[in-house]
């Protein structure tokens, strides 16, 4: 996906960065799809675009990294931890 959160910023043009609850979306989609290497870096790489207290906000610019829009927004977290759950392993798989 050119431009995807915290990615590449492709041919975007300027303020058009990607909500982080649609790029949430985005690993789910890849991780019910079985592509699960590629869905697991890009949610580390959103990971990595929260800011010291670990929070995101509406939307990242796919460029800078900066946080924009509402901050702390709920829907950004929400998303965040529906996406680690389901690349997570099953319980009887992880010990």
């Amino acid at each position: 996906m050119p431009g995807s959160l915290c990615g590449d910023a492709g041919a975007r043009p300027a303020r058009q960065e990607p909500a982080a609850e649609a790029a949430c979306a985005h690993r789910d989609a890849l991780a019910a799809l079985g592509r699960r290497d590629e869905a697991r870096a890009l949610f580390e790489s959103l990971l990595g675009c929260r800011n010291r207290h670990g929070l995101l906000a509406e939307h990242v610019d796919p460029a800078t990294r900066e946080l924009w829009g509402n901050f702390p927004q709920t829907y950004s977290m929400v998303g965040m931890i529906n996406s680690a759950t389901r690349l997570s392993l099953p319980w009887d798989q992880a010990f």
